[in-house]
Formats: structure tokens, sequence, C-alpha cells
């Protein structure tokens, strides 16, 4: 008896309500009738008869699946949501939640969202979330994210893909891509961009042109940048072939050198530097690097690092050739230690004015010098 007396009140509170109305996003010639909650098992079976009955609901629960055409409120599926049009407020599916036009609000699935229209709000989703249009909050997924443009928020555990404009952040676990970035890409492995505004951070950039900010990685490949191959050579190493990429704000060094004495050594390592220009075919570049220093066919397994402070000056000869020089300032730290000889390191220093032990632990520092050719 109270189970009939509650389906029945339920059913006569819906057919009360259900011939208000209400104006869809202001527009006063679609007007939209409205009804407190409908309950359904899958379309067709429950208190809704569907999208075609235009209704906006208050509060939307679908047991199963449910096809509206939209609510102002809560929706609540165990497996999927479809909506026809617009829905504003909170929506949340086991699986999955598609809807037809808009979404203002927050948009929960376990698995997949996807959104014909725009966003404005919150897009949460266990593995993708599509949108055709404009985000203008946060869209965040377990797998991926994809969008027309962004502003604000967009981070996924893998890749994030942004057709326009990005305008905010991007967060993912291996790549990023956007069209044009005022703001911030952040990625494991990979960001791509074709105009920035902004910064990248990743292992790999990839951009056309930097207009504003820095890319921060490994491997800096700009289109419009600095894109330069060098032989050098230094107090330590007899011959260094380095790679810089970026732009002259800020790029990136990758190096690996070899000294050809009797006790062969060679060395690989990684810095940041930027450069600047000065008077006719002049300029100058400061940078920061660090190397391992290891002996011939062997790596050393204790810490055996090379850290230089250098500060060169550069003569422009023709478009793809310079020549730089300049000194150095250098801190050796090392572990590796000779019983029979009792030295600390490998011999690379051309006399330290600070050599210093701490906990087994040795630091030089030296000042020497860096000649380079650059193509």
């Amino acid at each position: 008896m109270h189970s009939k007396f509650i389906i029945t009140t339920l059913f006569t509170f819906a057919t009360l309500y259900s011939y208000g109305q209400t104006f869809i996003d202001g527009k006063e010639d679609e007007v939209i009738k409205e009804r407190p909650f409908q309950i359904s098992l899958v379309p067709g079976f429950g208190t809704s008869r569907g999208a075609k009955q235009g209704y906006v609901n208050r509060f939307s629960l679908n047991l199963f699946a449910g096809y509206e055409y939209g609510f102002h409120g809560v929706e609540l599926g165990g497996f999927y949501n479809i909506n026809k049009h617009n829905i504003k407020g909170a929506q949340f599916a086991g699986f999955g939640n598609t809807v037809g036009g808009d979404v203002y609000g927050a948009q929960f699935g376990g698995f997949v969202n996807t959104v014909k229209g725009k966003v404005k709000g919150v897009q949460g989703a266990g593995y993708l979330n599509i949108v055709s249009k404009e985000v203008q909050g946060a869209q965040l997924a377990g797998y991926m994210n994809l969008a027309d443009s962004v502003k604000g928020l967009q981070a996924a555990g893998i890749i994030n893909v942004n057709r326009r404009n990005l305008d905010g952040t991007q967060l993912a676990g291996i790549i990023n891509v956007a069209k044009d970035v005022e703001g911030l890409q952040v990625s494991g492995l990979v960001n791509k961009a074709k105009h920035i505004k902004g910064t990248q951070i990743g292992l790999i950039n990839i951009a056309d042109t930097v207009e504003r900010g820095a890319t921060v990685g490994l491997l800096n490949i700009v289109k419009k940048g600095k894109h330069q191959l060098a032989v050098e050579h230094n107090e330590v190493m007899d011959v260094n072939l380095a790679f810089r990429s970026g732009t002259d704000r800020l790029y990136s060094v990758l190096f690996a050198g070899i000294q050809g004495k009797s006790d062969f050594l060679w060395s690989y390592g990684l810095g940041f530097g930027t450069e600047f220009k000065l008077k006719n075919h002049w300029s100058s570049n400061v940078e920061i690097t660090s190397q391992s220093i290891n002996p011939k066919e062997d790596h050393h397994e204790e810490l055996n690092l090379l850290n230089r402070l250098s500060w060169n000056f550069n003569y422009q000869m023709a478009s793809h050739l310079s020549i730089s020089a300049g000194p150095a300032f250098n801190v050796y730290v090392t572990d590796v230690y000779d019983q029979e000889s009792g030295r600390y390191g490998d011999d690379i220093d051309m006399g330290s004015f600070y050599n210093e032990t701490f906990s087994g632990t040795n630091v030089k520092m030296w000042i020497g010098y860096n000649i380079s050719v650059k193509f």
C-alpha cells in the first residue's frame, strides 16, 4: 500500500507541474515546458516520454539510461545520460554523458563526456572528454581531453588536444597540443603549439614562434628560434659537440665530449642559457650546465658531476657561423675516491682554489675557459 501510494503521488505531482513554462537561455521565441522531476529506467520507461516532449527537468533520475530534452538542476544516471538541448546544473553518470547543446555547470562521467556545444564550468571524466566548442572553466580527464578552445584549465593523464586557442593552462602526462597558447603548457614528454605567449615546460617543446615567455625542456624546437650546433674546447674536455635550441631569451644545451689524455675520459650533460645582443656583430651569452664525467668504457656509479657557469662573448662572422670564447666558473662534486692515490674524482681541474670534503663528498672549484665555433 505504501509503495503504491508513493508512486501515485509522484505521478500526480509530476502531472500537476508538467505544464509550467520557462524560457530556455533567455530566448523568448523558444518556450520550454518545465517540471520538477522525472524518473526513468531506460528511455520510454518512466515518468518521462523522452526528449520530444520538450521538458526541462529540475531533477532527473535515470536508473540505467535516459534521453531528455534538458534540465535546470541535477541529473543522475546509473549508466548513461543523454540530453538533446542545453543543461544547467550538475550531471552525474556511472559511464557517460552526452549533451546536444551547451553545458552550464558541472558534468561528471565515469568514462566519457561529450558536448556538441560549449562548456561553462567543470567537465570531468575517468577516460575521455570531448567538447565541440569552447570550454570556459576546467576540463579534466584520466586519459584525454579534446576541445575547440579553452579558457581555464585542461588537464589529462595522457593527452590534451585544443584545436584553436588556449588561454590558461594545459597539464598532461604525455602530450599537449594547441594552436595559439597564452598561458602555460606542462607535459611529461611533448608540448606542441603554433604561437606561444607564455611558457612551455616539457622534455620536448615544439612551436613556430615564441612571442613572449620561454620554452623549458631538453629539446626546444622553435621554427623561428635558435637551432645551433657547436664544436667546443675547454680546460676539461678536448672536444665537445653541443646543440642549442629554443630562443635567445632561454635555450637548452645538450652536449657530449671527450678528453684524449692517457686516462681517457668522456662526458655528457645538459644546461640552459640566455643570449643578448651587443653592438654590431657582437653578442654575449650566459650558460649554466651540468655534466657527468666517466672513464674509458665505463660509467661511474658514484656521484661525479662537473657544474659550470660560463660567460661567453660571440662574434658573428656569417649568417650561420660565429666564434665564441669566455671564462667559466667550475664546481666539481664527486664521491669517486681512489684509495691507492688518496685522490677524489678524475684529473680534470687546472688548479682549484677550493678543495674540501664533506662526509665522503669532495667539492673543488676553479676558473676555466671555453672556446667554440657555432654553426
